[in-house]
């Protein structure tokens, strides 16, 4: 079945087979019924062939009689001359008979009629054609048939009948015989065949196995009068018919049935209908003609055929409508699996067919392409600006690749690009082409989009050496363009060094927190007096296989394999648990800073699952603090800012961290409900020797200032950066100067160590 469903034209062959079978079980039926009806036909012609031939042997039986009634009545037997006249009266009333003759026991002619000239001493008994019969007649009071034989007498073939005459002693008086012209004695039959033309004729005597009357289409040989059937043929002729019946031949012969033989001529497997005449001892066989039977079939097998034909052309038409149909189906369906619905470009599918047809060793670069910032434009300006930004972008790269190139819509806003005939520094031309294409402004309604890519590229076979490899190394080569944007980056083996260790690490990582090797480490916050102010949650992973993980190694693939979530909601979930325990040891009420990643800040269930840990843990609103990254407000400002609201507004702060490092613009300090702004520790780095890094220090802590923002600067590592940072107002330090990260029993000591934090806790109470 699944053949027919894949190929149509494999179920009309089938139906067509199916169709011929039918044709062929029709044709046989017709065959069969013309056959019937012709061989009930035939058997109806014997009936009346055979009640024919006796009533006609009847009528001769009769005027034989009728000449001896004469002759015995009126004691004529003396008188030649009369009885000769009552002959030739005889004669003349049925011409079909050639004579009459009376003949005495001895076989000596005694009277004929005048018109039959006998040579003198004629005797019966002296020829061997006539013999047996002779004596027959004799010894019978019925009608003898003789031997149909040429006759020299008569010139003719002769058909004799002979009748003997008894006294009261039963003593044959003399014999009647009379030779009957064939052609006028059974002209009904010769009629009949002239009317049916396909009927032949064979009566032969049961006695001696003589043919009696032969009538056929074709001339008769007279020398088959003298042929005489041999007895094997006539009994292996009788088995054949009784084990076709069902019956014993004497049943057959007694009942004078009509019934279907094979021929008892020699040599001959013709079917014939057979009847036995049991008052003659005459069997009469009437040929079933075959070529007038197929004659018959043909004119029926014609009106088939044209039944068959136009039957067969009609199955035919409506195959082939389907076979079109089903081929604009499958067509618009290969383009649908092969391109993308949106641009419609190949897709994703059609490059994996592709490069499988190619040839091998064919050198060719794939460049995998990938818009920057996309998703701002979607969520920004709605998906159907997007998709009309991707279909100007596909318009784009259509109009720089060359008809050989391979382009497609590999997923979202990634494109790939098949080069061929291009060497590295060509195709580093062509990418550059790409970039300045897509820089173009792109107007979409009233919105006015400036694009740009990232673009990696591997080349084959010198970098993978299939379709799966090549793609892996283009992405990991997008992905280091990724890091600075809009950038041409070309695969390098340290790449692929560097995507193994991400693989390791990532399949690690989905490990980790099943097997406890994550924990929390706290940094403490100063504040400008010396007091603490709180901590920073630091998560680590400690790996049996790759060691000390730094979280800037692990988190980037936390957040690419979906991971982020359930170790951010670790990391809330045990700092809560470490802070609760630390604020009963130490009475200290002690601020913790939580860094939130940009996919788990982004999650939907982000801001009711911290409600809920807050509320598990008991936790103090106003003692949290989210530590957020610039990176988080590139895709969609609006949303981050409504729930951010959301999140003060259950007095939690919000803190900037890494500011200056990243997307910096002083307008999202305006705009964004930001309680704490973090210097980065690039800025503390360089304070003590670089004028500008001091300067742009300054200028920041200035701005957060009358924004009544809190100034955190993150990397104090020295006195002297202290002082600094101290002269500029920052309100909060956090470094190695005052303390590297601690475990949880490490910051006990400390806290407990620093005396004057729990005497400043002790006066504010």
């Amino acid at each position: 079945m699944t053949l027919l469903k894949k190929n149509i034209w494999a179920a009309f062959y089938l139906t067509a087979v199916i169709w011929l079978m039918f044709f062929t079980g029709a044709s046989f039926v017709s065959y069969q019924t013309v056959q019937e009806e012709y061989t009930s036909e035939q058997k109806k012609l014997m009936s009346l062939a055979a009640n024919s031939i006796q009533s006609t042997l009847r009528q001769y039986e009769v005027l034989l009689d009728l000449i001896a009634k004469e002759v015995i009545v009126y004691d004529l037997l003396s008188d030649k001359e009369t009885i000769q006249k009552i002959m030739d009266a005889v004669v003349e009333v049925d011409q079909s008979m050639l004579g009459v003759g009376l003949f005495l026991p001895n076989g000596n002619v005694y009277v004929a009629s005048s018109g039959v000239k006998l040579p003198t001493n004629f005797n019966l008994l002296s020829q061997p054609e006539n013999r047996d019969s002779f004596e027959q007649t004799l010894r019978s009071n019925k009608m003898v048939l003789g031997r149909t034989y040429q006759s020299e007498v008569l010139k003719t073939i002769a058909f004799p009948l002979r009748k003997s005459i008894f006294d009261a002693d039963n003593n044959a008086l003399f014999v009647l015989s009379t030779v009957i012209n064939i052609p006028k004695g059974f002209s009904f039959f010769l009629e009949n065949k002239t009317h049916h033309n396909h009927n032949d004729l064979y009566i032969y005597r049961g006695r001696d196995n003589y043919f009696q009357l032969v009538i056929s289409q074709n001339p008769v040989n007279p020398d088959i009068y003298n042929y005489q059937i041999p007895q094997a043929n006539i009994d292996q002729a009788f088995r054949s018919l009784e084990q076709n019946e069902g019956l014993s031949i004497e049943d057959i012969k007694a009942n004078e049935l009509e019934v279907i033989s094979t021929s008892m001529q020699a040599g001959s497997n013709t079917q014939t209908v057979s009847r036995y005449l049991s008052k003659y001892d005459l069997w009469v066989e009437l040929k079933l003609n075959n070529r007038y039977v197929m004659g018959l079939f043909f004119k029926e097998l014609q009106i088939l055929i044209g039944i068959f034909a136009g039957s067969l052309l009609l199955i035919y038409l409506l195959f082939r409508g389907i076979a079109n149909n089903e081929k604009r189906i499958k067509d618009a369906l290969e383009h649908q699996a092969n391109h993308d619905y949106l641009t419609g470009l190949n897709n994703r599918f059609y490059l994996d067919q592709q490069l499988l047809s190619m040839k091998k060793g064919k050198l060719y670069y794939l460049i995998f392409i990938d818009l920057d910032n996309f998703k701002a434009i979607n969520d920004g300006y709605g998906h159907e600006v997007g998709d009309k930004v991707l279909c100007l972008v596909a318009e784009r790269l259509q109009s720089l690749v060359s008809p050989q190139d391979v382009l497609v819509r590999y997923s979202g806003d990634e494109f790939i690009i098949i080069v061929f005939n291009k060497n590295e520094k060509t195709t580093h031309f062509f990418c550059k082409a790409i970039q300045s294409n897509l820089a173009l402004p792109a107007t979409i309604g009233d919105f006015r989009f400036v694009l740009s890519a990232s673009i990696g590229v591997a080349a084959f076979p010198d970098d993978g050496h299939n379709l799966d490899e090549l793609k892996r190394f283009a992405d990991l080569a997008m992905y280091e363009a990724k890091k600075t944007r809009n950038t041409i980056t070309f695969f390098r083996e340290d790449f692929k060094q560097a995507y193994n260790y991400r693989s390791q690490l990532e399949q690690e990582l989905k490990k980790a927190l099943l097997q406890n090797e994550m924990y929390m480490m706290y940094q403490p916050q100063m504040s400008f007096d010396g007091s603490s102010f709180g901590v920073e949650a630091l998560v680590r992973w400690e790996n049996k296989l790759l060691g000390s993980v730094p979280p800037d190694k692990f988190i980037p693939v936390a957040e690419a394999c979906g991971l982020m979530l359930p170790i951010g909601e670790f990391i809330i979930d045990q700092t809560f648990k470490d802070m609760i325990e630390i604020q009963k040891e130490t009475k200290l009420p002690v601020t913790v800073s939580i860094n939130i990643s940009v996919r788990q800040f982004q999650h939907n269930e982000f801001f009711d699952r911290l409600i809920e840990l807050i509320e598990k843990h008991s936790f103090i609103y106003i003692e949290l603090v989210l530590e957020v990254t610039e990176n988080l407000f590139i895709d969609d400002v609006i949303g981050i800012q409504n729930l951010m609201n959301k999140i003060r507004d259950k007095g939690i702060r919000i803190s900037l961290d890494d500011f200056g490092t990243g997307y910096s613009s002083l307008s999202l300090l305006n705009q964004l409900p930001i309680d704490e702004l973090k210097i980065d520790k690039s800025f503390v780095d360089d304070i003590t020797t670089n004028s500008n890094t001091l300067a742009m220090v300054e200028g920041i802590i200035a701005i957060a200032r009358r924004l009544n923002i809190i100034t955190v600067v993150e990397g104090v590592e020295t006195e002297e950066q202290r002082q600094i940072l101290a002269d500029l107002h920052c309100d909060i330090f956090q470094g190695y100067h005052f303390s590297k990260p601690l475990k949880i029993h490490d910051l006990k000591k400390f806290i407990t160590s620093n005396t004057n934090l729990l005497s400043v806790t002790n006066q504010k109470a």
